[in-house]
């Protein structure tokens, strides 16, 4: 079986260990990435995270990626979207109920588990992303790969139209609004 060589193999880079996990948690995943790393090896695309493409309109210039994400998994988040040059966020903590609900909780080595129906409000963390449009896919991405372990109650990532941004300090609109220095952008132009 691939992913049985592949958890037998030495890893070789961060891809490959990150491929390895992902193989002991769903084999069908593992299949995908591998597809995914290998059309994109010679290009320089980046790996998918996400099991299919996510969906967005060409015609809208923006998009709000809204993630739900365990509390401590934020740090690994925002370090993560900091390094591929995402610079502006929002983050606040929620709380909510979902496929986890009768589900035990785990953290730094203790299970929780609910019991009253006010116990079964888990504590997560909202972060919040606006990028363009293009940029939608490789924030999920780079959000799933920081914040997945791969149980039951990992989070939820939402992606809403963003119609335009207005910079309040300057009155700039559009691109010119939503663009920092030192972010993306200016990653891939000095690249």
């Amino acid at each position: 079986m691939a992913s049985a060589a592949l958890l037998a193999a030495p890893a070789a880079s961060a891809s490959r260990r990150a491929l390895a996990v992902a193989a002991r948690r769903s084999p069908r995943r593992i299949a995908l990435a591998f597809a995914v790393q290998g059309a994109g090896a010679s290009n320089g695309a980046r790996e998918r995270a996400t099991l299919a493409p996510v969906s967005t309109d060409p015609n809208v210039a923006f998009y709000q990626v809204k993630a739900l994400v365990r509390p401590w998994r934020l740090d690994g988040v925002v370090h993560a979207l900091n390094e591929a040059g995402i610079l502006g966020l929002t983050t606040y903590a929620v709380q909510g109920a979902g496929a986890q609900v009768g589900s035990s909780e785990r953290y730094k080595g203790t299970e929780f588990t609910g019991g009253a129906a006010t116990d079964a409000l888990v504590e997560k963390v909202c972060i919040e992303v606006v990028v363009e449009t293009a940029q939608a896919q490789d924030v999920v991405d780079t959000i799933v790969n920081a914040a997945q372990t791969g149980e039951i109650g990992d989070g939820k990532i939402f992606l809403l139209p963003v119609h335009d941004v207005v910079r309040i300090r300057t009155g700039e609109v559009g691109e010119n609004a939503e663009r920092m220095a030192g972010g993306r952008k200016d990653m891939k132009a000095s690249a």
